[in-house]
């Protein structure tokens, strides 16, 4: 038990202890020692925040959905086809494409006209502006995916390989949606077919392709006429009706 006497020895102590003078550079390391330890722990926490949100955007199934279908959507048509040579960033000049080449165009601004000679082979994806138009004559493959052209029409005629604009026809997975500011015509080709999901301004013309299955023409709104004649077999459409603003003649009518 604390007698007075005690009590009153045990508070001066505790007042002398507060009221001492410190130790030379006691102060500076202190604040020294202080300042270490909340840098470790502000970047210990940082480091924690960041792992939490990298762990919460992994285990959300809709997000991790959405991601894988946008990568597909730019990345596996165009990555399936093998480039010979790739071009990105600003282009100012037209590209003439020379067999067996096979251009592939990235993320490309391109001020000029894009012509693909017989037997060579062209890619337009993410996110590629065409200023001009894009001619392709028996071209060995040509994709043009989650892209767009100004004041450009696209033509391509007699193509020995797949063509695939859009992919509307399978939730663009593989190759997404394309705005065309022009006409598209797609004539006499002799491999698959695909032009889907995307908005073409101009007309659109797709006649006398003879090809291993149906083209599929599928889930696009065409402003300008769409045509479909002498096709083997007929086009479908995927389960995926158009919206023909412009109008629609003989085997699209009913796409």
């Amino acid at each position: 038990m604390l007698t007075s006497k005690k009590w009153s020895s045990l508070r001066s102590r505790s007042i002398a202890a507060d009221v001492a003078p410190p130790v030379p550079g006691a102060c500076s390391n202190f604040a020294q020692q202080t300042e270490e330890t909340l840098r470790h722990r502000h970047a210990h926490a940082t480091k924690g925040a960041a792992a939490a949100a990298i762990f919460a955007l992994a285990a959300s199934p809709l997000l991790t959905a959405n991601l894988q279908s946008a990568f597909a959507s730019t990345n596996n048509v165009s990555s399936s086809i093998a480039c010979t040579k790739t071009i990105t960033g600003v282009n100012n000049a037209v590209i003439n494409v020379a067999a067996p080449l096979t251009y592939c165009l990235v993320n490309l601004d391109q001020i000029g006209a894009v012509n693909v000679a017989p037997g060579a082979g062209l890619s337009v994806s993410g996110g590629s502006i065409i200023n001009g138009a894009i001619t392709l004559t028996a071209a060995k493959v040509f994709s043009f995916c989650a892209s767009s052209t100004k004041q450009g029409a696209i033509v391509a005629r007699r193509a020995a390989g797949p063509i695939t604009i859009g992919n509307g026809g399978k939730n663009n997975i593989g190759c997404g949606p394309s705005h065309i500011d022009g006409a598209t015509t797609l004539s006499g080709n002799l491999d698959g077919l695909e032009i889907g999901g995307n908005s073409i301004v101009g007309a659109l013309t797709v006649s006398g392709n003879v090809t291993p299955k149906a083209a599929e023409i599928d889930g696009n709104t065409v402003m300008g006429l769409t045509t479909c004649a002498n096709n083997t077999p007929p086009p479908v459409n995927d389960a995926r009706k158009n919206t023909f603003t412009g109008g629609a003649k003989g085997q699209c009518v009913k796409l």
